[in-house]
């Protein structure tokens, strides 16, 4: 079996190590609490338990989780960890994929947020951005961009300060602060904001017309964001994702539709959900063909309500999870690699996940944060989920991720 090293997160083969050195494996132990001493060749070392992560005071609590299309990076006192792909450096430091968390190089402050893009990847430091990963559209916000080009450790969108909230899409990333929200990156849908669709935005730039966003989501080519107008979405609109009615091109115009108290929003390649927290409804629209709206296979041009009971809601390629509020989880839509938690189908499937506190969803993969643990399920050809031993099959159930 081909281990990736627990120690840099490089692909090294352990394979004769069987784990450990006998000497090691004879003599290693640990003190630290919730992990199990782990041997890697003569390194005695240790790995946490029940998918909390390492960290400066030994196993921690996840408190963040974002994926992206084989990738994905989580919070974790303060401090980011990433883990999967790494061909445009989405894990933040020069290397080989890794199914071991990583800390991206010279990230230093306090992280309170982070957005995993398709190949790119943001967090929120002490109020300002780092983003690193792929830039060929200019989504890092560094004022440059370029087929091929990428920055495989962080760098900070200078421009910014006062950012509350992160999110990343396919080419393009938006940051909001208490009063405004930025987008910057790919725009050849209008999928920036700011009343145009041509040419990437190489730094923030302010959407038109909005203030006070209290949530925003990002999709392949389209984004929306919660105000106390309802909520709003401008990009792309092939497949009726802007929630208008119809199919379009596209719109770089914000406008407010759905006035309903909506409080949180998620967005899929080419769908859309947002819903309330207060009445429990979620609606969702746009593209539908592997039912990830409802099981009319058909795209809805407008929102569809799917849910009476739902808190939270995420989305990726061609799925939807929703957590409830009788502290569960539901998914539906495509299942080809196991992302509904289940083996096959399209139909809904209800997870048991007691404690389960917030989600994500990747381009094929889901993960959930439980109990302040890490669990990951679905597509894992990049090591994605953090599976231990690693693994690049899929795996269509929960499983704990890498605490090494």
């Amino acid at each position: 079996m081909l281990i990736l090293c627990g120690c840099a997160g490089s692909l090294v083969d352990h394979t004769a190590l069987n784990g450990g050195t006998p000497e090691c494996n004879a003599t290693c132990t640990t003190s630290v609490l919730g992990a199990d001493r782990d041997c890697i060749g003569s390194t005695c070392t240790y790995k946490c338990r029940d998918g909390k992560l390492k960290c400066a005071t030994g196993c921690c609590e996840v408190t963040a989780l974002s994926a992206g299309t084989s990738h994905t990076c989580a919070v974790v006192a303060d401090e980011a960890r990433c883990w999967g792909a790494n061909d445009k450096g989405q894990l933040g430091r020069a290397g080989p994929a890794s199914y071991v968390p990583v800390q991206p190089s010279g990230l230093t402050g306090r992280v309170s947020a982070i957005a995993a893009g398709w190949t790119h990847t943001c967090a929120v430091v002490d109020g300002k951005v780092w983003c690193w990963g792929d830039d060929t559209d200019g989504q890092l916000g560094d004022d440059s961009s370029g087929a091929g080009s990428f920055a495989s450790t962080p760098r900070e969108v200078s421009s910014l300060t006062g950012v509350v909230a992160i999110a990343a899409g396919g080419g393009h990333t938006c940051a909001a602060t208490s009063t405004q929200l930025f987008c910057w990156g790919r725009n050849d849908f209008g999928q920036v904001g700011d009343g145009t669709s041509s040419g990437p935005r190489l730094a923030p730039t302010a959407v038109s017309g909005l203030s006070a966003p209290r949530a925003v989501a990002l999709g392949e080519s389209h984004t929306c964001a919660v105000t106390s107008s309802g909520v709003s979405c401008w990009g792309a609109n092939g497949a009726g994702q802007l929630g208008n009615g119809a199919k379009s091109t596209g719109s770089g115009t914000p406008s407010p539709f759905f006035l309903s108290g909506d409080s949180f929003v998620g967005l899929g390649a080419n769908h859309s959900c947002a819903g309330s927290s207060s009445s429990g409804k979620l609606s969702c629209w746009g593209a539908n063909s592997q039912n990830q709206v409802d099981n009319s296979g058909l795209d809805q041009l407008s929102p569809k309500d799917v849910l009476s009971n739902a808190r939270a809601v995420v989305a990726g390629f061609g799925h939807t999870c929703a957590l409830t509020t009788n502290q569960d989880m539901k998914c539906w839509g495509l299942n080809d690699s196991g992302q509904l938690g289940t083996g096959s189908g399209h139909d809904e499937v209800d997870l048991t996940l007691p404690g389960v506190q917030a989600a994500a969803a990747g381009y094929k993969h889901t993960c959930a944060l439980v109990n302040g643990g890490a669990v990951c399920w679905g597509g894992n050809d990049r090591g994605q989920l953090g599976t231990d031993p690693a693994a690049t099959l899929s795996r269509p159930t929960p499983l704990p991720v890498s605490g090494r």
